[in-house]
């Protein structure tokens, strides 16, 4: 493995465990609905790759709420910078730190689920 392919593992081991932090708090299991690594460039497909990473967990009506009062000051705090993407049908917060991004997608409703996913930057990739 090169020093990039290390970086993505890397950063894919970070993301991964920020996104499962995140899962947490709002309660019962995840299920993992993607954990890859994906080509970001057909033009030159295998050498500059992303890592994407996403969770689902049962939403409650208090969801909003825990995406609110801890996630956000819990991630502000460790850098993460955090746009609010709230629409009509849906709660929901992007954060941003050193090129990966991570969402949290909930149901305005409280039915369905928490959707808590992200990636990380694309990084160029070139295996021996």
């Amino acid at each position: 493995m090169t020093d990039t392919a290390a970086e993505l593992t890397d950063r894919a081991d970070e993301l991964r465990a920020v996104a499962d932090r995140i899962s947490a708090v709002f309660g019962a299991s995840p299920t993992v609905t993607m954990n890859e690594r994906l080509d970001c460039d057909p033009a030159e497909p295998g050498r500059t790759f992303r890592w994407e990473y996403n969770v689902r967990v049962p939403a409650t009506l208090e969801s909003a709420q825990r995406l609110a009062d801890s996630v956000i000051p819990a991630l502000t705090e460790d850098g993460w910078t955090v746009t609010n993407r709230d629409s009509p049908a849906e709660v929901a917060a992007q954060f941003s730190r050193d090129g990966s991004y991570l969402g949290v997608h909930i149901a305005r409703s409280g039915a369905g689920d928490v959707v808590v996913g992200g990636a990380t930057p694309c990084i160029d990739v070139v295996e021996r």
